[in-house]
C-alpha cells in the first residue's frame, strides 16, 4: 500500500480513536529479517504492531546481501526503510584504533560514517517525532540531536552480561572481556542521561543500570512472543529433550555443553532411548562435533523450528551466563513444552517455580526435575497449560508494545527533565 495512503488512514484512526499518531524514526543494529535471533524478534515484531498506530522510517546495519532480498517484510510495516552496508574488516580495524579509549569495544565495531550521513540525511528531510534507538551501540548516531525526543530500548544490561561471561570464560579473551565489562559499565550509564527515557527487558536489567544512576529514567518493557504463530501442537512428544537458539553465542553455546556433560549423563542413566536435539544457527565446531554420538542431534539453521517442539517432552536451558529475557523460553511455553531452567533463565519471567516453569540450579536436581517431566504426564501438562496461560496474558506482542505506546506519550507530554 502507498505510504500516503497509509498516513491518511493513520490520521483518521487518530482522530477517531484519541490515538495519538507518531511520525518515529526506529534506529536497529540488524536488520530484522528473518527473526531468527532475541534483537531480531523484538524489532520485527514492535515494527509490526506500532506500524498500527504510527509512521514509521526504519534504519539499521545490514550485514549480509541475502537480507536485502527480505526489504519488503519491513517495508509492509514501514513509510520507508533504510540499510547501511556492515564491513566487519572495518569494525575490526575501529576496535585497534579506539583500544586505547575508553569507549567500549563494542561501540567503536559498530561505528559506521555512512550510518551517520544516513540518519543526518532522515533528520535534515523529515520531522520526526520520536526517536526509538535500539541498544546502546547505536546510541552514538543521535545524541547530538538533543532538541529530539529520544528512547533508548537498551534490552538487556551489556555490562552484567559480559560480567557474567568473565567468570565462565577462561579462552584468551578474558582479559578483553574484563577490560569491556569495565568500560561498558561507565558507557550504559553515561549514554543514558541522553535519552528521555530508557526501557530494559527485565526488573533485573533495571537494577543493574539503576545501582550505577538512581536517577535515570528507565522502565521495563519485556521481550514477547507470538501467540498466533507458537501454538501446542497435539500430545505427541517423543523421548526428546530441546535446546533452541544461536548457538555460536557464548550463553547458548556454555549452556549446551554444561548439559551435555553434566546434566545429560545423569538423565541417561534413568530414561537410556532419550534424545537431545540442539536446534539453531551456527553451533560452533566443539559442539557440531558432539552429534557423532547417537544421542544428540545438532541440526543447524532451521527454517521452522515448531516441529521440534511437537517432538519434544521438555525444553532445558541451563544457562549460567547472559542476561535480559530469553526469548526461547517464551516460545517453548507458547508451544506448550514444559521448561527447566537455572534461576539465571528465569529471573526475567514473571512466572512461578512449579506452576509455569521448573527452575534448578544443579546438575543432580536439573536432571532429577527433567527426568519427573518426561516420566510424569500429568505434571507435564500442568506446567504446559499454566506456561501458555502465562504467556497470553503478559507476553504476548501487542500488550508488549502498549508499553511503548505508554512511553511515547509521556515522553511526548514532556513528563520527563532532562538531566546531564
Amino acid at each position: 500500500m502507498d505510504c500516503k495512503i497509509v498516513t491518511y488512514w493513520l490520521i483518521l484512526i487518530s482522530h477517531f480513536s484519541g490515538v495519538e499518531v507518531m511520525n518515529i524514526l526506529y534506529l536497529s543494529l540488524r536488520f530484522p529479517y528473518p527473526p531468527h535471533s532475541g534483537d531480531k524478534i523484538r524489532t520485527y515484531n514492535v515494527l509490526k504492531h506500532l506500524s498500527r498506530k504510527h509512521s514509521i522510517s526504519f534504519v539499521s546495519f545490514n550485514q549480509s546481501p541475502d537480507e536485502i532480498k527480505h526489504i519488503e517484510k519491513i517495508q509492509n510495516f514501514c513509510s520507508q526503510v533504510s540499510t547501511v552496508r556492515f564491513s566487519k574488516t572495518r569494525a575490526y580495524s575501529n576496535c585497534i584504533l579506539n583500544s586505547l579509549s575508553g569507549e567500549p569495544f563494542q561501540v567503536a565495531y559498530w561505528h559506521s560514517p555512512e550510518m551517520q550521513k544516513t540518519i543526518d540525511k532522515l533528520m535534515d528531510k523529515d520531522g520526526f517525532d520520536l526517536v526509538h534507538t535500539q541498544f546502546f551501540r547505536t546510541a552514538q548516531y543521535i545524541i547530538k540531536y538533543t532538541d529530539k525526543p529520544k528512547l533508548l530500548d537498551s534490552g538487556d544490561s551489556f555490562w552484567l552480561n559480559l560480567s557474567r561471561r568473565a567468570k565462565l570464560d577462561r579462552s584468551l579473551a578474558w582479559p578483553l572481556l574484563k577490560l569491556e565489562a569495565s568500560k561498558v559499565k561507565v558507557y550504559e550509564t553515561q549514554i543514558a542521561k541522553w535519552f528521555d527515557h530508557v526501557t530494559m527487558v527485565s526488573p533485573l536489567d533495571m537494577q543493574c543500570l539503576l545501582s550505577n544512576d538512581s536517577s535515570l529514567p528507565v522502565s521495563v518493557v519485556p521481550m514477547g512472543v507470538d501467540i498466533d504463530y507458537y501454538q501446542p501442537g497435539a500430545d505427541a512428544y517423543e523421548m526428546n529433550l530441546l535446546f533452541t537458539g544461536t548457538i555460536r553465542y557464548f550463553p547458548n553455546k556454555d549452556a549446551v555443553l554444561y548439559f551435555y556433560s553434566e546434566i545429560f549423563p545423569l538423565i541417561k542413566k534413568a530414561i537410556p532411548n532419550i534424545k537431545f536435539f540442539v536446534v539453531g544457527n551456527y553451533p560452533p565446531k566443539n559442539i557440531v562435533r558432539l552429534a557423532s554420538n547417537s544421542d544428540i542431534i545438532v541440526t543447524g539453521h532451521v527454517e521452522d523450528v515448531r516441529p521440534y517442539f511437537d517432538k519434544s517432552a521438555v525444553f532445558v536451558c541451563p544457562l549460567r551466563s547472559g542476561s535480559g529475557m530469553q526469548a526461547k523460553i517464551l516460545e517453548a511455553m507458547a508451544m506448550g513444552v514444559p521448561v527447566v531452567t537455572t534461576s539465571m533463565g528465569a529471573t526475567a519471567l514473571d512466572a512461578v517455580d512449579g506452576k509455569d516453569i521448573i527452575v534448578a540450579d544443579d546438575p543432580k536436581s536439573f536432571a532429577d526435575k527433567t527426568i519427573e517431566l518426561v516420566k510424569n504426564r500429568d505434571l507435564r501438562n500442568y506446567i504446559a497449560q499454566n506456561a501458555r496461560k502465562l504467556v497470553e496474558e503478559k507476553y504476548e506482542w501487542s500488550t508488549i508494545v502498549e508499553r511503548f505506546n505508554e512511553v511515547y506519550e509521556n515522553i511526548r507530554m514532556g513528563s520527563r527533565i532532562r538531566r546531564f
